[in-house]
């Protein structure tokens, strides 16, 4: 028998299914990493630390420049890395895995 249209709409059970989606939910919920992610989405190439501060700084109403750079240094993008949605080093990058969750931000 097929399943009915309330069935697909039942949350998940599994404790670490939801653990993860609380998780990302909870990354999500700052309008600055959402920022993020739309931001790097729309590049064609990853930037580095420094114009990703300026974008941030410039779509925020009340960073500085730098502490944009220092926020996404010490806070977002730490978490954003700890859920698997970016990679940075010497630029920022989103991670295969960040698909997905993209379509949460699209109307930031």
């Amino acid at each position: 028998m097929g399943r009915n249209h309330h069935e697909a709409l039942e949350p998940a059970t599994d404790a670490g299914a939801t653990a993860d989606t609380d998780e990302l939910f909870a990354v999500l919920s700052s309008a600055k990493r959402r920022f993020v992610l739309a931001h790097l989405a729309q590049r064609a190439a990853p930037p580095a630390l420094d114009p990703l501060a300026g974008a941030l700084a410039e779509w925020s109403d009340d960073l500085s420049h730098e502490d944009a750079r220092i926020a996404l240094h010490h806070v977002h993008l730490p978490k954003l890395r700890e859920a698997g949605l970016v990679e940075y080093d010497d630029t920022v990058a989103l991670t295969d895995d960040a698909a997905g969750s993209l379509s949460l931000v699209e109307n930031v």
